[in-house]
């Protein structure tokens, strides 16, 4: 009998193959493999990996954002530890960045909407000169450390390392000083304005690097141009959302419908984000303004209570934003850490950030602070400084080793700072000064007692 060859096919797929009559049967394949299902199955792995960050951080009494980034660097290294090339596909499937990217925007339009720009207008000069202090000494020792280190690297590589230093994470911060009950302290409020101030200032650094990379030199006139735009773009975002934002708010929460507010809130934000990338700043800086803009837009439920954006954020923030911090942390190689070199490079960039920050304590002009505690509460980085060696990478002026180690900076100092925060606050019960003011952010019932408690000369 003659032998004949057949495809079976299923769903528009060659599946399988019978060879002749009297031979073994078909042997049938119905899984199929495709971008689409890979990209699918891949998004699924960085949601759940979140996921499961997320709360055995909680669980551990982590940040969250340490969970999810652990998580991130645990998969993305799975071949390396065991050999099982199935977690692969993290690296190799096409426009798994472009998802990551939109928990930027999310992530920064968020920070947008909690940031109130007359409060840091009217913050002590404490505030402003921790924050430069935050800048200056974390900067300048990343960029000797890129010097001596990286004899190689580019100029903009020692740069874009340097101001991956220089963020704060208030987050992380305020968290512990309000588990310690130190929320409402004189150091808190040192911290949370000059880390506030501090990644306003990054950020507009951060467009002013970009601008000489994408431009491709150092040329006089590429670069003020690209610090005119920067500064301009920055300074109308400042000038309309101190002037305009509170009116714009109202008159949007109370004519437009709800549909159309929600349309409107993400068309301002990509737009803002379009415009910044598009001027040689990161899509980031966009959103952080689309933040200021609205952050006084109101949205009614049904029963006719009004929420706050970023109630309305919050879903999307819930599944962008970690997979944007799952997949940072993919991108860490752990095997490059075998080398001493890229060990003492790692090690090198966790000193600088650590010293960097503890420059602040230095800045504090006020008395009867305790000092130690706000150069150790500006130590933490997470979100932004994962964002900026994100975008690093991207631009290509950060290596793969370069950028490992200052995940795994980011890593180490999440976990020591809010130890050592603890630790120097627990047991700080200065005195109240008769002439001290009470912060400003103490609600009126806690200003009484403290007034009361004044008069007594103790707290």
């Amino acid at each position: 009998m003659n032998n004949l060859s057949f495809p079976i096919a299923v769903g528009g797929y060659n599946v399988a193959t019978a060879e002749g009559l009297g031979g073994p049967g078909p042997e049938l394949d119905v899984w199929h493999a495709g971008p689409v299902s890979d990209f699918l199955l891949a998004i699924l792995i960085l949601v759940a990996a979140g996921e499961i960050g997320k709360n055995v951080a909680r669980l551990l009494n982590f940040p969250v954002v340490l969970g999810e980034l652990l998580m991130g660097i645990l998969l993305g290294n799975v071949y390396f530890f065991s050999g099982w090339d199935f977690f692969e596909l993290l690296h190799t499937t096409p426009g798994l960045r472009i998802p990551a990217d939109f928990g930027a925007i999310i992530l920064l339009l968020s920070i947008g909407l909690h940031t109130d720009l007359n409060k840091l207008l009217r913050a002590g000069s404490s505030c402003f000169l921790v924050a430069l202090g935050g800048i200056i000494a974390p900067g300048g020792l990343g960029y000797l450390v890129g010097h001596f280190l990286l004899p190689d690297a580019s100029v903009y590589t020692r740069l874009f390392l340097a101001i991956t230093l220089c963020a704060t994470s208030v987050g992380i911060t305020v968290r512990v000083l309000d588990e310690i009950g130190k929320s409402q302290s004189n150091e808190a409020r040192i911290i949370l304005g000059a880390a506030i101030i501090d990644d306003v200032l990054v950020l507009l650094v951060l467009g002013v690097i970009s601008g000489m990379i994408l431009t491709g030199g150092l040329a006089v006139t590429s670069l003020a141009i690209s610090v005119a735009m920067a500064v301009g773009f920055v300074a109308a975002i400042t000038v309309i959302s101190l002037k305009l934002s509170k009116g714009f708010g109202d008159i949007v929460t109370r004519k437009f419908p709800e549909s159309m507010k929600v349309f409107l809130v993400v068309i301002i934000c990509l737009l803002l984000a379009y415009l910044a990338e598009s001027i040689g700043l990161a899509t980031i800086v966009g959103s952080f303004g689309a933040g200021l803009l609205l952050r006084h837009i109101y949205l009614k439920d049904p029963d006719g209570e009004e929420h706050g954006l970023e109630e309305i954020v919050r879903p999307a923030y819930m599944i962008f934003v970690p997979i944007f911090f799952v997949f940072v942390g993919t991108k860490v190689n752990l095997e490059s850490f075998l080398n001493w070199h890229s060990a003492l490079i790692g090690i090198s960039i966790t000193a600088a950030a650590m010293l960097g920050k503890l420059f602040c304590s230095l800045c504090v002009v006020e008395k009867g602070v305790n000092r130690l505690a706000i150069g150790i509460g500006m130590a933490p980085r997470a979100e932004v400084t994962i964002t900026l060696a994100g975008i690093g990478i991207g631009l290509g002026v950060l290596s793969e080793e370069l950028f490992s180690a200052i995940i795994m900076m980011v890593a180490i100092v999440a976990l020591a700072a809010p130890l050592l925060l603890k630790l120097v606050l627990a047991g700080h019960r200065g005195p109240v000064g008769a002439g001290q003011p009470v912060p400003r952010y103490v609600s009126d019932e806690a200003r009484k007692v403290t007034l009361r408690l004044k008069r007594l000369g103790r707290r």
